[in-house]
């Protein structure tokens, strides 16, 4: 079963670089490569990049990230980004991943104060599978609410874009689909393997 990497700010350059030497740490991504940034989503590696602080030198993946409206560059040094960074799924992977959430138990917890926080804690483990299983249950309980009278939880609306936000720009990038296409297909794909069940 996958798991992402965990959420983790970017380091930009005007942080405080570490005292790393440059020749210690080799990079595990090449210039060029698409990958996985947690906070950031998709980026590619546009060049690997020395920068001199205070007696220190230091090697960053500099990064541009391919969604979202920012034109910012992301500075990372190579040591954490090759923890952080990871290589994108593949189709395969995807549609595994999405099969895999049909066997996941409901996650609701009922309580708003520790749903919130089971919640938050799903999305820092990164588990597509479960995450999937989280999207299903909230949209469930928010009909479920709705067709009460009642408006939709506006933390368990924030949660859902999060995790939509999080798993549907790299479906989206590796299907060659777009964005507001990736809940079909996962609820197609849901769909197909209940009938196999």
């Amino acid at each position: 079963m996958f798991t992402a990497t965990s959420a983790a700010p970017a380091v930009t350059i005007s942080e405080s670089a570490q005292n790393i030497s440059p020749s210690s740490v080799s990079p595990v991504h090449a210039v060029g490569a698409v990958v996985i940034h947690p906070s950031e989503g998709i980026c590619e590696i546009e060049r690997i990049e020395k920068r001199s602080f205070n007696a220190s030198t230091v090697a960053y993946y500099v990064l541009k990230p391919k969604f979202g409206k920012s034109s910012s560059t992301v500075y990372l040094p190579i040591d954490r980004g090759n923890t952080l960074l990871r290589s994108l799924l593949l189709k395969s992977e995807i549609d595994q991943i999405i099969t895999d959430s049909t066997t996941c138990p409901s996650l609701w917890v009922n309580d708003n104060k520790k749903r919130k926080k089971a919640f938050n804690d799903l999305l820092s483990e990164g588990d597509y599978a479960k995450l999937i299983r989280m999207i299903r249950d909230i949209h469930d309980h928010t009909r479920e609410r709705i067709a009460d009278g009642k408006k939709p939880c506006a933390a368990d609306e924030a949660i859902l874009e999060a995790a939509e936000r999080l798993m549907h720009q790299e479906f989206a990038y590796v299907l060659h689909l777009p964005l507001e296409e990736i809940g079909e297909y996962i609820a197609r794909r849901i769909s197909d393997a209940d009938v196999t069940a």
